[in-house]
């Protein structure tokens, strides 16, 4: 497993985050675990959120795009 160490946190965030994870009963290492896992997640969900509305919008199209190709290629 991969080991991250992050520099410079502001004190007042580091102790809200601590409470939260006091709160739920787990480590601090645990909570940034936890967020890192859940952000990445929400990355790639938004990703495919995102392909699968570009995939709807263009999905039956009748655009031949050959004539617009070749007309590219002549100039």
């Amino acid at each position: 497993m991969a080991q991250v160490l992050v520099r410079d946190l502001d004190d007042g965030v580091v102790a809200r985050l601590k409470v939260m994870a006091k709160a739920q009963n787990i480590s601090l290492e645990q909570k940034f675990r936890d967020m890192a896992v859940r952000e990445a997640m929400d990355v790639e969900a938004r990703f495919e959120a995102a392909s699968r509305r570009s995939r709807e919008q263009t999905r039956g199209s009748s655009l031949d795009s050959t004539a617009l190709i070749r007309e590219d290629r002549d100039r």
